[in-house]
């Protein structure tokens, strides 16, 4: 009477398993959302351009915050047009003002520059961006 054997199942201990891998997914499905939000979806197919700007740390006020949205969103700015008419000067994009001294001396360029580091920071995409930048741009071009 003492001496009953438990019978084991087959599959007595797979809830555990599929518990398990329900909870791992739950985890990876979570991780990846997070870090795919913290890089807007707009750059995240974009190469980050080898052009080097001048360091913020070198001015102050406007002219510091214009090259240091340069800095921190090459890849916007290199999507942008610029309105002043530095393409004479071989500018090809909004970065070009920020990697020597065009910069300092343009507010147009350093508006473009932080207008399109604001409207990206709020999630716009660069398609977005460029035109309004082009709307409210574009009447000034030479």
């Amino acid at each position: 009477m003492g001496n009953k054997r438990k019978k084991k199942t087959k599959g007595g201990h797979a809830w555990i398993f599929v518990a398990a891998a329900v909870v791992m997914a739950g985890i990876i499905w979570w991780t990846l959302g997070r870090t795919s939000s913290s890089t807007p979806a707009s750059t995240a197919h974009l190469p980050k351009p080898s052009i080097q700007t001048l360091a913020p740390e070198l001015f102050t006020g406007k002219i510091r915050a214009a090259y240091q949205a340069a800095k921190d969103a090459p890849e916007v700015l290199a999507q942008m047009p610029c309105f002043c008419g530095c393409k004479d000067a071989g500018h090809l994009n909004n970065l070009f003002c920020f990697k020597d001294s065009h910069g300092v001396h343009c507010p147009m360029c350093q508006d473009i520059a932080l207008e399109a580091r604001d409207m990206h920071q709020d999630g716009l995409s660069i398609d977005a961006i460029r035109e309004r930048i082009r709307a409210r741009y574009a009447r000034y071009a030479p």
